[in-house]
């Protein structure tokens, strides 16, 4: 996946895949916690897909949210120990 830095590279992006990796994608981007496969639903082969494109989806947005957004630790400077 390609690193999406704005809303039209992030439309482009998610046009081009289903709505359950896209339901994932805008869930963590709403601050959401990742919705959990029912017991009910597990053995299901294609409720099963479904869900794992929605992680997929959750997984790529906290990875792209990441590298737009690096920690604090990662900004500082070990050997001066500023902010750069």
């Amino acid at each position: 996946m390609s690193l999406v830095i704005n809303k039209t590279e992030e439309t482009t992006h998610l046009r081009s895949k289903s709505r359950f990796y896209v339901a994932g994608w805008v869930a963590n981007r709403e601050g959401e916690n990742p919705q959990i496969l029912p017991e009910s639903c597990k053995g299901d082969a294609t409720v099963e897909k479904w869900h794992e494109e929605y992680l997929n989806g959750y997984g790529d947005s906290v990875a792209n949210s990441e590298c737009l957004n690096p920690p604090v630790e990662d900004q500082i400077d070990i050997n001066k120990g500023i902010s750069l």
